[in-house]
Formats: C-alpha cells, sequence, structure tokens
C-alpha cells in the first residue's frame, strides 16, 4: 500500500505526534505516515528562502530540504522512504521513531528560518534538489 492510500485507512492522533501542529500522521495497515501539505500558512514566510532557490516550496521541495537537513544523520535515512507530491510532503515507513524525527525536523524548518536556509544550501550543494 503506498502511503497516499494509507491515508484512505484512517489518521490517527498519535500521542507521541501530538507536539507536531503542522504534519499528520497517518496509521497504516503495513506502515505508516508523516504527511505535511505546503502552501499555507504555516510555510507562508518561507517563501523567499525557497525563491532564492528558484524553487516553489512544493513537497518536492520540502522533502529536498528535509532530506538535506537529515544527510548528515546518515543511518536515519535507511528507516524510512520519501513519497511527496506536488501539493504533499510525505515520508513512510514502519518505524515511527524515525518517522517522529522526520516531524521534529520540519517542524524546525517551519519554525527557523535559518535552518531552512542552511538544509536549502545543503540540498543545492549535494544535489538533493527532486
Amino acid at each position: 500500500m503506498s502511503p497516499v492510500t494509507a491515508m484512505v485507512a484512517g489518521m490517527s492522533e498519535r500521542p507521541e505526534f501530538a507536539r507536531f501542529p503542522n504534519v499528520t500522521f497517518v496509521e497504516g495497515e503495513t506502515g505508516d505516515s508523516v504527511i505535511y501539505s505546503p502552501g499555507g500558512p504555516a510555510d507562508s514566510h518561507l517563501r523567499e528562502a525557497f525563491a532564492a532557490h528558484r524553487l516553489e516550496g512544493s513537497g518536492y521541495d520540502w522533502q529536498s530540504a528535509v532530506h538535506a537537513a537529515l544527510v548528515e544523520r546518515g543511518p536515519l535515512l535507511e528507516r524510512f522512504s520519501f513519497d511527496s507530491e506536488a501539493g504533499m510532503f510525505c515520508a513512510y515507513g514502519t518505524d515511527r521513531e524515525a518517522l517522529g524525527e522526520v516531524a521534529a525536523t520540519l517542524e524546525g524548518l517551519l519554525a527557523h528560518p535559518e535552518r531552512l536556509v542552511e538544509a536549502l544550501a545543503v540540498a543545492v550543494e549535494r544535489d538533493l534538489l527532486d
């Protein structure tokens, strides 16, 4: 089942994900997902950071930023997968702890524009832009 299909399986309010106001945790039959919908009030203040790299702030762009922010934590990247689309960031897998790290990273990028700027610079440097 793909992460997007997993959304049909039902959204869950897991206590460990309640501290992340901008991401949605989706519990599926064979795995779980962390979903974020860009382009709303949570990231409107970050348009210039994306525009500086000729990016729109799409789901793919957020995937690149999260990937870059986590690149130094290599083994963590092996514990989940990305499946973003233009209008949605998605990370999925069976390791809820890893997905919690993804959610925390994304929330950190939203809350601290300087972290997003740094992550996008790393994404460009390491050719991680999707």
